[in-house]
């Protein structure tokens, strides 16, 4: 008798959290991300969990270990590509994600921008963690350059880049820590993503247009239950072509080769996903300030919650909102596309331009929301 009146409470509440939760009626396809990222969430556990069993650490690393699986584990090579695939499909899923939150106000909703932008941390986290474990040559002198910024941070930062090596530099223990830390990281970041989503359905969700929609909401189910399977299908296409058509084409040639401690690839670089975040660490010459303005690139949009309430349904409608959330999405590109060259003239001329350019459109956006500016609909 109170097993069947626990199931029937739990029943109750899944019901209540995905089939019967009143959602605004406008939700376009701009919203369904977040059921793509969590689908693409589960298949990186699970592949990655696969990966696991039959992945190692040498004497010399893990090189030869992961051509092993790609070539005498069965199938090895498709779990290897689908979870290598897996995370660019998952950034530019998050990317998208975060940007529909600008454009329609997803900051006026505080508890869930803020932990959105935690697991957007994390994960980023936990790929650089990952980008690592092949040991190939990119992977181990981009994770040498970009820990070494560490040493940057005044009293504590030699120690932390230390303890993140395991030594005075980075070697074969520096690979079993990241492998310990990419895992447990990446189950955390399941934590702080039920978290979001119990937020989300706490506070309500925003809309297209900006305005209060209290009073205009249906059941999630039926209408949003096949306009997320739709985009969840678009989603499984493109993840399914990369991994069968160009599984080398989001990776790097240099990461093809073994880490050789005494030579260095011709141009050290991060993954495409970090690459907009690098451009903005090398456009200053301060090792400190490239630090700063590396994290803040990220840690600055929670400053959108400070009033973010304030106008935020006239303020995603008019004109202004609108250029500067198009200049912010511009820089981003921009600075993901100068990443990628090599520091020299005119490269790192545009970079800075557009390093500035992107902090400007924040400090202006946050500057709009925390003092609840209000501008006539265009």
């Amino acid at each position: 008798m109170v097993m069947r009146v626990s199931e029937s409470v739990y029943v109750k509440m899944l019901k209540g959290f995905l089939v019967d939760l009143p959602t605004p009626v406008n939700l376009n396809y701009w919203f369904g991300f977040g059921v793509s990222l969590g689908m693409i969430y589960v298949v990186q556990v699970v592949s990655g969990l696969v990966l696991s069993l039959f992945y190692s650490v040498g004497a010399d690393g893990s090189f030869w270990e992961v051509v092993y699986i790609m070539q005498e584990v069965s199938y090895g090579w498709l779990i290897r590509f689908v979870h290598s695939s897996g995370v660019s499909i998952f950034f530019i899923c998050l990317y998208l994600h975060t940007f529909r939150g600008l454009i329609y106000g997803g900051f006026s909703k505080p508890m869930v921008w803020v932990s959105g932008l935690v697991i957007l941390l994390m994960v980023m986290a936990v790929s650089f963690l990952g980008y690592v474990l092949p040991w190939g040559s990119m992977s181990y002198w981009g994770m040498t350059v970009v820990t070494s910024m560490l040493g940057a941070i005044p009293y504590v930062g030699v120690y932390l880049m230390e303890w993140l090596w395991g030594g005075s530099s980075a070697g074969v223990g520096t690979l079993s820590r990241f492998f310990s830390l990419h895992y447990l990281l990446g189950l955390g970041v399941s934590v702080v993503a039920i978290y979001h989503m119990v937020s989300l359905h706490d506070e309500g969700s925003s809309n297209p247009l900006g305005v209060s929609s209290g009073l205009d909401k249906v059941d999630f189910h039926e209408l949003f239950t096949y306009k997320d399977v739709l985009g969840l299908v678009v989603v499984l296409v493109f993840y399914w072509v990369l991994v069968m058509c160009y599984p080398y084409l989001m990776m790097d040639s240099a990461n093809f080769e073994e880490v050789s401690f005494v030579k260095t690839p011709l141009h050290i670089k991060p993954e495409w996903y970090f690459l907009f975040v690098y451009c903005i660490l090398r456009s200053v010459s301060s090792k400190l300030g490239g630090v700063i303005l590396m994290v803040m690139a990220i840690v600055g949009l929670m400053f959108l919650v400070v009033g973010g309430g304030k106008g935020v349904y006239r303020k995603v409608g008019f004109i202004y909102w609108k250029l500067l959330v198009i200049g912010f999405g511009v820089s981003f590109v921009c600075l993901t596309i100068m990443g990628g060259e090599m520091v020299e003239y005119p490269y790192e001329l545009v970079g800075f331009m557009f390093t500035i350019i992107y902090f400007m459109s924040l400090v202006v956006m946050v500057g709009v929301g925390s003092l609840g500016v209000v501008y006539k609909v265009s």
